[in-house]
C-alpha cells in the first residue's frame, strides 16, 4: 500500500532539511575560521568571560606598546648621558694635562669644545621632543653652546627646562620616573667650566703658554669641581640604567601576560578542528538524507494520485 504525504509530514521534512542546512553552515564556518563563533552570541556561556578577557588584553597590550616605546626613548637618553659624561671626563683630562705640562695652549679651546658636546647631548631630541626639558618638550633645555654664551647667558638662564620630571605607568600599580632634567645633570659641569673661563678672562689669566704657579694651583683646585661634576653625571647614567632595566622587565612581563591572555581567549574561541570536521561531515550526510526524503515526498502527494 502506498502512503500519501500529509501536510504535517511534509512540513516536518522541510524543518529537518533547514536544520541540517543550518548545522552544516555552522560547522563549515567553524572549520574555515577556526573559531567557535563569529560574535558573542556564538560563544554562549563564555561570552561574559571572553569580553572581560579581551578588555584586559587590550589594556595589557597598551602597557606593552608603551613600554616598548619607552625602551627606545631611554636608549636615546643613555647615549646622551654618556656623551655628557665623556665631555666632562675629557674636560677634566685637558686640565690635568695642562697641569702636568705646565702649559695652557689650547686649554680653553678644548673646554669650549667639550661644553658644546655636553650642550648638544642635553639638547637631544627623540620623536621631535627634547629628552631633558621636563615638561617643556618643545624648547631646547640648554640655551648656550659655547663658553662665551656661558659667561653671558640669555635672560632665561643657561638651563631653560622646567622641574617636571617625566614618569611612566608600567602597569596598573607601577609608576616609574623615566626622565631627567638638563639642569640636574649638567649644572655642576657647566659651573666648573664657567669657573675656569672666568679665571682665564680675569686678573689671573689668560691660561695660555707657560702657566704660573698661581694658575697651576687654581687648576689643581678646579679638578675637584670636575670630579664632583663627573660623579653627579655618573650617577645620572646609573639611574637611567636602572630605569632601563625596569622597563625591559616590564616589556617581558607584559608580553608574558599578553601571551597568557591570548591562550585564554583561544581556549574560549578556538574550535576543536577534529570535532568540527566530524560535525561537518555528519551535517552533510544529514542534509543529503533530508534532501532525498524531501524529494521522495514530492512524488507521494494526493495530487499525484488524483491525476
Amino acid at each position: 500500500m502506498d502512503r500519501v504525504t500529509t501536510f504535517s509530514a511534509y512540513n516536518s521534512v522541510i524543518i529537518n532539511l533547514m536544520r541540517s542546512e543550518s548545522r552544516q553552515n555552522e560547522a563549515q564556518i567553524q572549520v574555515s575560521s577556526g573559531k567557535v563563533g563569529s560574535d558573542l552570541k556564538g560563544f554562549a556561556s563564555n561570552a561574559e568571560a571572553l569580553t572581560a578577557t579581551k578588555t584586559l588584553m587590550t589594556r595589557v597590550d597598551g602597557y606593552l606598546q608603551n613600554a616598548k616605546s619607552l625602551q627606545t626613548r631611554m636608549d636615546a637618553q643613555n647615549l646622551a648621558l654618556n656623551q655628557v659624561l665623556d665631555a666632562g671626563q675629557q674636560a677634566r683630562q685637558a686640565i690635568a694635562n695642562a697641569i702636568a705640562t705646565g702649559r695652557g695652549e689650547g686649554l680653553m679651546l678644548e673646554l669650549d669644545s667639550y661644553l658644546g658636546q655636553a650642550s648638544a647631548a642635553l639638547n637631544t631630541q627623540h620623536n621631535g621632543r627634547y629628552l631633558f626639558g621636563g615638561g617643556k618638550v618643545d624648547t631646547p633645555p640648554v640655551a648656550v653652546q659655547n663658553i662665551q654664551g656661558l659667561l653671558s647667558p640669555p635672560a632665561g638662564g643657561v638651563f631653560q627646562n622646567d622641574q617636571l620630571v617625566p614618569s611612566a605607568q608600567l602597569d596598573e600599580t607601577t609608576s616609574l620616573q623615566t626622565g631627567q632634567l638638563a639642569s640636574d645633570v649638567g649644572s655642576d659641569l657647566f659651573n666648573a667650566i664657567s669657573g675656569v673661563a672666568s679665571f682665564d678672562q680675569g686678573a689671573g689669566g689668560p691660561l695660555n703658554g707657560a702657566l704660573s704657579q698661581t694658575q697651576i694651583d687654581f687648576l689643581t683646585n678646579a679638578l675637584h669641581d670636575f670630579d664632583a661634576a663627573n660623579d653627579k653625571i655618573t650617577t645620572a647614567v646609573a639611574t637611567n640604567g636602572l630605569a632601563q632595566n625596569r622597563v625591559e622587565q616590564a616589556v617581558s612581563t607584559q608580553q608574558d601576560r599578553k601571551t597568557t591572555l591570548q591562550v585564554m581567549v583561544g581556549g574560549m574561541t578556538d574550535v576543536d578542528m577534529a570535532e568540527a570536521a566530524s560535525r561537518l561531515s555528519q551535517a552533510q550526510v544529514a542534509l543529503q538524507a533530508s534532501a532525498q526524503v524531501f524529494a521522495s515526498l514530492q512524488n507521494t502527494t494526493l495530487l499525484n494520485y488524483l491525476k
